[in-house]
């Protein structure tokens, strides 16, 4: 019996000048794979040297080493991170894998160049420059035409390949378009968002089954997809008995033209006018009992960047209320996921001094997923399977690692 482990962790909070959450990053991480104890471990990470790449990239195998020497069971480590942000096809993902000498001879890696596989030898492997033309890794950023209306960014997947006792395994990581405006699902196109992510995804599915060759690996997609609730049943959920209101509108325009409460609903017109869409920089949902100038009347106001609930502990504490409105992952008919039973794994509060909250910036969405095709999904449920998130009573950034540990 081969115990695994599954991780994935978006670090971009991570990489700063100060360095200061490193040392509890590492200890959060190393304590939960310490005590799982699998022969094979792969964490996928994304945003690798954070917002101030430039700056902060030189830290990545500094944190790389830090982990490694936290884990010494591990006889084997295999890290490809992408840090080379002067790159075309620049990502900053990263795939750390972890082996056991015990299963060494079990194992083989797949080289992409010449189609075959390799036995490991040479115990320690640090890639972070040239992954483009790399024969271990697969590595892509999603076409430029995806998303033209936005700065082209680092969203992309890479993907590994591995036979572990005569079974073919892919890990891919994976970081789809997050949702650039919280108004826009809201007054614009509810599934703009979801569709640019559907579209990255399916793109990445198909050009991993061009590849099989007759052969259908057990396959595991985990990285931060970016997945986002449902804006529509979650916002009725969260304002029930309230009305939408505009707020600092500069051009003439009533936000009744594409926003309508019915019998306490929320309802989104079909053509909001584009004069609305211009210039309406806040949504408030006020209680209709209240007057419309009292704060107090206020249950939720969301701008482009802020999500800010009256009550955000209650957010939290009732994240199984919403979990409904989690639907993204059913767009994806070929991959399946086991059932998640944890809070959501963003946005959590980057300030170390109050790790335990949701920031005001977004809302909560269960970003960080392992997902599976069939073959894979089929052994992982007759394997005692784990899925969970962990990270809450420290900071790990603003999104919480997610993992799933099973044993075949």
């Amino acid at each position: 019996m081969v115990q695994y482990l599954l991780i994935t962790a978006n670090v971009g909070s991570l990489f700063e000048p100060d360095a200061r959450l490193h040392n509890s990053w590492v200890k959060t991480v190393a304590d939960q794979v310490n005590g799982v104890d699998p022969s094979f471990f792969v964490i996928h990470l994304q945003e690798t040297g954070g917002k101030k790449f430039t700056e902060c990239s030189k830290q990545v195998p500094i944190i790389i080493n830090h982990l490694a020497n936290a884990l010494p069971k591990f006889d084997l480590l295999r890290a490809y991170v992408d840090i080379d942000y002067e790159a075309i096809e620049y990502t900053a993902l990263g795939a750390l894998c972890f082996i056991k000498r015990s299963l060494w001879s079990s194992v083989s890696q797949f080289n992409f160049h010449t189609k075959k596989y390799e036995q490991l030898t040479t115990p320690t492997e640090v890639v972070t420059e040239g992954l483009e033309n790399y024969p271990y890794v697969i590595k892509h950023k999603f076409p430029k035409d995806f998303w033209p209306s936005i700065k082209w960014g680092r969203k992309g997947y890479m993907q590994t390949r591995w036979k572990i006792a005569n079974k073919v395994f892919d890990f891919v990581n994976a970081h789809l378009f997050h949702d650039e405006s919280n108004l826009a699902p809201i007054h614009d196109n509810p599934t703009l968002y979801s569709e640019n992510r559907k579209r990255a995804l399916d793109f990445v599915l198909s050009e991993l089954s061009a590849m099989e060759n007759g052969c259908t690996p057990m396959l595991f997609v985990f990285g931060d997809l970016n997945f986002r609730l449902d804006s529509r049943s979650f916002l009725n959920r969260l304002t029930e008995s309230t009305n939408p209101h505009s707020v600092e509108q500069e051009q003439m325009g009533s936000l009744a033209d594409g926003l309508q409460a019915q019998n306490g609903n929320l309802q989104v017109a079909a053509h909001p006018s584009e004069n609305l869409r211009r210039t309406v920089s806040a949504i408030e949902f006020r209680r209709d009992s209240d007057s419309d100038d009292s704060q107090n009347s206020c249950v939720l106001r969301i701008e482009k960047k802020k999500f800010d609930y009256f009550n955000h502990k209650k957010l939290l504490d009732d994240w199984k209320s919403y979990r409904d409105d989690d639907k993204e992952a059913e767009s994806f008919k070929s991959m399946f996921e086991m059932n998640i039973n944890f809070p959501p794994t963003y946005p959590w509060s980057e300030d170390p001094e109050n790790s335990e909250t949701l920031m005001k910036t977004r809302a909560p969405a269960w970003c960080d997923r392992v997902l599976m095709n069939k073959a894979a999904f089929s052994f992982v449920k007759d394997g005692e399977p784990a899925y969970k998130s962990f990270g809450m009573e420290t900071c790990t950034g603003d999104h919480k690692p997610v993992m799933l540990a099973f044993n075949i």
